[in-house]
């Protein structure tokens, strides 16, 4: 893979002499990487493309790297491994760019830990170049009660290289009702026989919610779509089903799929996605059980069936219509992570372990039962929103580094 190093030292140190004396950390990058070195006079007006770090080679190179941060990556990541004063100048130079609003960090440490901390990096640099040019649906407008969950679409072009798509529901009601019955009775059956259990809706009931799924597939295909969110409440008097199954299978099928219209909500499931190639559960934080212990439960009515372990066809919990997923998953570590803001601009993110799924027929069918390492005050005091996206296995390390990258701050 290639790499981008952006070389400052000080004047007084020769270029020769920033790969004698930094010859063991830059030998061992050497050994994974094609490295572009790039010194600061060779910087244009633009900022470098493709995995860009700046290596810190002396001391005195702090107003250097000041007058080159606009072309700088966004989020910028220091390389010191201590000799001529590289860990000083770093320290400075990162505590100037706090001040000035920008972001990054230094790399320091035994050679290893500075290799670990730039695969990192790369792989995230890989899983940002995914999320550009991608297309993502609103379909609908989200839900009256998200009223903290709306995204810029500008900032979202800028930073992330997205474009937002605005799609009206109506297109679904009428493909809907274009979709006959017998078009779908196979997926019907075979959704019905891969489940361990049905419990409350009717065959009938089946084939309406993949008459609906269908039609959400086709809006997809005709509009390009590589992610979604879909205003599903406001389908079902329309419809008289729930978009619960059409969620999960195009979640199932690689394409993000998020409830209620939540904007935010569904780009974190898109990053996480970029990063780690799972699919994700989009889901409410329902109770918190014991505080000291960070244990809570997370809940909703739809979630791909290729993600949980097994499941059972349930009807819709707050509307006790359609059908829904209730997803059961055996003893697992899992990650919560959730980015929001206009801008996503922020996040939060715990590695949990899955204690439990619980069957409280007072929230939604899928639940899970978590014990998260970061304390619940967030939760209480500054949480994102509402809903939040739990991905199978720990991914902390990596998704911060991609979040970072975008933009956003860790809460």
């Amino acid at each position: 893979m290639k790499l981008n190093l952006i070389t400052f030292a000080s004047s007084l140190a020769s270029r020769e002499s920033i790969f004698t004396d930094h010859h063991e950390l830059l030998d061992a990058i050497a050994e994974r990487y094609d490295v572009r070195y790039i010194f600061p006079e060779e910087l244009d007006g633009q900022p470098v493309e493709g995995a860009t770090m700046v290596l810190v080679g002396s001391g005195g190179v702090e107003e250097m790297v000041k007058g080159a941060i606009d072309r700088l990556p966004p989020y910028v990541v220091l390389i010191a491994d201590g000799l001529k004063n590289s860990l000083a100048a770093s320290l400075e130079i990162l505590s100037w760019m706090r001040l000035d609003g920008r972001h990054g960090r230094v790399l320091h440490g035994p050679t290893s830990f500075i290799m670990q901390g730039i695969d990192e990096y790369a792989t995230a640099c890989e899983a940002v170049a995914r999320l550009r040019g991608k297309r993502v649906g609103v379909i609908g407008k989200p839900s009256g009660w998200l009223i903290a969950s709306i995204v810029s679409y500008q900032d979202m072009l800028a930073r992330w290289g997205i474009e937002m798509v605005d799609v009206p529901l109506d297109e679904v009601v009428k493909g809907y009702e274009a979709v006959s019955d017998s078009e779908v009775q196979d997926i019907s059956d075979d959704f019905i026989d891969r489940a361990i259990g049905v419990r409350e809706p009717s065959r009938d009931e089946v084939v309406k919610a993949m008459r609906l799924y269908r039609s959400v597939k086709g809006i997809v295909e005709r509009y390009r779509l590589d992610a979604f969110t879909l205003n599903c409440f406001d389908l079902i008097p329309t419809t008289r089903t729930t978009g619960c199954v059409a969620l999960a299978l195009l979640n199932q099928e690689g394409i993000p799929a998020g409830c209620e219209g939540d904007e935010q909500t569904l780009l974190t499931m898109l990053a996480v996605q970029a990063a780690t190639g799972e699919m994700t559960f989009m889901a409410n934080p329902s109770k918190i059980l014991d505080n000291a212990a960070h244990e809570m439960v997370f809940a909703h009515c739809t979630i791909a069936p290729a993600m949980a372990d097994r499941y059972i066809v349930r009807d819709h919990y707050e509307s006790l219509s359609g059908v829904a997923v209730e997803g059961i998953f055996d003893p697992m570590d899992m990650t919560v992570v959730k980015c929001g803001g206009k801008g996503m601009e922020r996040f939060f993110i715990s590695k949990a372990r899955l204690l439990e799924c619980t069957t409280n027929p007072n929230m939604c069918r899928t639940q899970l039962r978590l014990r998260l390492d970061e304390p619940l005050d967030y939760f209480l005091e500054r949480s994102i929103g509402n809903h939040h996206v739990i991905v199978r296995g720990d991914h902390v390390e990596r998704l911060t580094t991609i979040l970072q990258q975008l933009g956003s701050n860790k809460l």
